[in-house]
């Protein structure tokens, strides 16, 4: 089963020592794997990944001149490399970099350099933690036009939460990681668009019906 999995790659410059977090057993997300990540979606991929898999890692670059994120995709792969060494899947990586600019052009551009890379009934992951704030809406419209016209399935769109706590030495540390699966909120978004009603009084009685299963 071939696996696609887009990753929102940071500006600010990423170590594993001061960024690495141990995700397990926290949040919602029902992940157990023990080691430490810089970036939460890896936790997931050491757990899911298994031999012989076609993974597809699509790294979400911006072009600023002044930020870290060509390195911290580096420091994406080596991280899943690692990890990927005792399971052996085939793992290609490709670069997707936008210019670090909130116009409606520029939400297109990116939108249109992910459709392409969707393949026939593949398997969908992303990871929301870092990078711009509008990203995740545009994953969400490629996801969708993954699912309807690709028969592909969204399996983990993953959010990493850490609390910054300034120490003695006046530098704020990440602590206190947390994990959460918010694939949910994605499915929540497509039944409001496919839900009907006379009004809006009729839907909220629906959709609280709904809530209540």
């Amino acid at each position: 089963m071939k696996k696609i999995v887009f990753v929102d790659i940071p500006m600010k410059k990423m170590d594993t020592a001061a960024y690495g977090q141990c995700y397990a057993e926290t949040g919602n997300a029902d992940c157990r794997y023990t080691g430490k990540v810089v970036f939460p979606i890896n936790a997931v991929l050491a757990e899911k990944l298994q031999k012989g898999d076609q993974v597809k890692a699509v790294l979400l670059t911006t072009i600023t001149g002044k930020d870290h994120s060509i390195e911290n995709a580096e420091l994406f792969q080596q991280e899943l490399n690692s990890i990927n060494a005792a399971i052996g899947a085939h793992i290609e990586y490709e670069q997707l970099a936008t210019d670090f600019v909130e116009s409606k052009a520029n939400h297109e551009v990116r939108l249109r350099k992910m459709l392409p890379l969707m393949e026939e009934g593949a398997e969908l992951y992303a990871d929301i933690t870092f990078g711009q704030k509008t990203i995740p809406m545009v994953l969400m419209c490629a996801f969708h036009f993954a699912e309807k016209f690709f028969d592909a399935d969204v399996k983990k769109i993953i959010y990493g939460k850490v609390e910054f706590i300034k120490h003695a030495d006046g530098i704020a540390y990440p602590e206190n990681p947390e994990l959460y699966d918010i694939t949910p909120l994605y499915y929540l978004n497509n039944l409001m668009g496919t839900m009907e009603a006379p009004n809006g009084t009729e839907a909220l009685k629906a959709l609280d019906a709904f809530f209540a299963l």
